[in-house]
């Protein structure tokens, strides 16, 4: 059986983690939720997103935060063989958030909690960056 359904406090753990984090595909509010599929009266209860309709254990807003600006800036695609729309770049922002995810917790930056360390805070300001045409660039005085 996996450790995590017989884990002492996992419904309280739970509860931390619906309240602390996001859905990975939306970003939106997770919740604690009863789901009839296991004879374990914990295993019963898991995390859940509304708007996605999906069982969703959550990632830390930042992270999705990030995540999607990866996405969106730099075009990321990872399901190239799918079709460009609203649900495939959902599950780009799912993917990048389980990439970054490992990362942090691979050097420890993470961990069941959440941030080990506090993060600064970031303006993001080149994301207001001008991008110009060849055109719109006034020629140089000679």
């Amino acid at each position: 059986m996996n450790e995590l359904y017989c884990k002492e406090g996992r419904v309280e753990t739970l509860k931390g983690r619906a309240k602390r984090c996001v859905c990975k595909y939306c970003g939106g509010e997770l919740r604690v939720k009863r789901i009839m599929f296991s004879d374990y009266e914990d295993a019963r209860i898991e995390i859940y997103c509304e708007h996605c309709e999906r069982l969703e254990y959550g990632i830390e807003p930042e992270i999705y935060a990030s995540a999607k600006r990866f996405v969106e800036q730099l075009e990321f695609n990872y399901y190239s063989d799918l079709d460009s729309n609203e649900k495939t770049k959902r599950m780009n922002i799912a993917k990048v958030c389980e990439i970054m995810a490992w990362g942090y917790q691979d050097l420890a930056v993470t961990d069941e909690n959440g941030f080990t360390v506090i993060l600064p805070e970031r303006k993001h300001s080149w994301e207001e960056c001008i991008v110009l045409s060849d055109d719109e660039v006034p020629e140089e005085a000679e």
